[in-house]
């Protein structure tokens, strides 16, 4: 059984100039579950968003949600959509609250629904402590958690996010992953973007590539590595990590790629029985011993780059 549409990308074609930067795009986004879209940089990723949320409109084509056209009732579908840009949209000199009273007026909320939304909101977020504090005064992480915040004042369907953990340490983009999957599992739909492969992986149950104006592959991240790549990730440690030594005997051997991470050697090769005996017949002769070896599929870092050489 196939997944169930919720939004349908149709032949989108947007030019800048002379920049075709979408290129007849079609694209089905599905019900259920966390969809990114990942691609080199200036691939068109934030003009498709700007497209989804009716801010920009395509030259061609159309979008259609749950079968009603985006472009046609942007009244309606302003409702439905939520937008949180790599940017940031709140004001500096408001306050964490002041800007949630802000957003939910400006989505025409009443002062009653704002008075119950925006206390539930502050404590999803977990910004209750920092309500009465400026936009100037918050962390990195606060911010982009109230501003995601105020892009889902108005109870979204769906909540879109443009790169939502740039600029990030690993412990703030921790953080915010935690509250994407918060949200998703609250119900509402997120589309989002991000040029940080391993973490598109992480979080997203579908992924699109988008690559020159098109979307060239999509599907759950288990589905684009078995139809991409034949390969096997192969994680070694030996005992005297001496794996400059290795690494010629070891491409002899056919493994084509391969490098050198952590204390750890990591080989990309369509994984044979034999092959690995080979390479623990290698070490051997190395007077080295495997201290740790696994085997996974590759990551989808390695579909992507495949894809996009292409």
């Amino acid at each position: 059984m196939g997944k169930e549409e919720f939004i349908k990308i149709d032949k989108i074609t947007k030019t800048f100039g002379k920049n075709k930067v979408l290129n007849n795009l079609e694209l089905s986004i599905p019900h259920q579950g966390i969809f990114g879209i990942m691609g080199l940089s200036g691939c068109g990723k934030t003009t498709l968003l700007n497209i989804l949320i009716g801010y920009w409109t395509p030259d061609k084509g159309k979008v259609l949600y749950n079968a009603i056209d985006i472009l046609k009732n942007k009244g309606i579908m302003n409702q439905m959509f939520g937008f949180a840009s790599q940017a940031g949209s709140v004001y500096q000199k408001l306050t964490v609250e002041e800007n949630m009273y802000h957003f939910g007026r400006m989505y025409n909320m009443t002062k009653k629904d704002l008075k119950q939304r925006v206390p539930e909101l502050l404590k999803f977020i977990d910004l209750e402590d920092s309500k009465d504090l400026t936009v100037e005064q918050l962390s990195t992480g606060m911010f982009r958690r109230l501003d995601i915040a105020c892009s889902m004042i108005h109870k979204p369907r769906v909540l879109i996010l443009d790169e939502p953990t740039s600029n990030m340490d690993p412990v703030l983009r921790k953080r915010i992953l935690a509250l994407i999957k918060k949200i998703d599992d609250d119900g509402t739909k997120i589309i989002m973007t991000s040029h940080l492969l391993d973490e598109a992986e992480r979080i997203c149950d579908d992924l699109a590539i988008l690559h020159h104006g098109q979307i060239i592959a999509d599907g759950s991240p288990d589905e684009l590595k078995d139809r991409y790549t034949k390969n096997r990730e192969i994680r070694l440690e030996t005992e005297n990590k001496e794996y400059e030594k290795l690494i010629p005997d070891l491409k002899a051997l056919g493994i084509r790629t391969i490098y050198e991470k952590d204390d750890h050697l990591y080989l990309y090769t369509p994984y044979t029985d034999s092959l690995l005996e080979n390479m623990i017949q290698l070490i051997k002769s190395k007077k080295d011993k495997i201290k740790n070896i696994e085997i996974n599929k590759p990551k989808i870092e390695e579909v992507f780059e495949a894809l996009t050489r292409k």
